[in-house]
């Protein structure tokens, strides 16, 4: 599974992991720097459903807009 937070990021005009940080603080949410960094580098293997819950949220999307299932290769 993969996320596609960096494509809605920019299709809502956000540049930077940093912008997006101070977004979901403003908003009252709270989520460490660390994990946001983690989830936009597609570097976790597990996601807590309040880190998912904010990041809909905070851009105003669905959770099939964020999540893909993306087939392995095998080569």
């Amino acid at each position: 599974m993969k996320n596609r937070l960096k494509i809605l990021m920019a299709e809502r005009g956000i540049n930077s992991v940093s912008e997006l940080h101070r977004m979901i603080q403003e908003q009252g949410h709270t989520m460490s720097r660390r994990t946001l960094d983690k989830f936009a580098r597609n570097e976790n293997n597990q996601v807590h459903y309040d880190t998912l819950i904010t990041l809909c949220q905070v851009l105003n999307c669905q959770i099939h807009e964020l999540l893909i299932i993306q087939e392995e290769s095998n080569d």
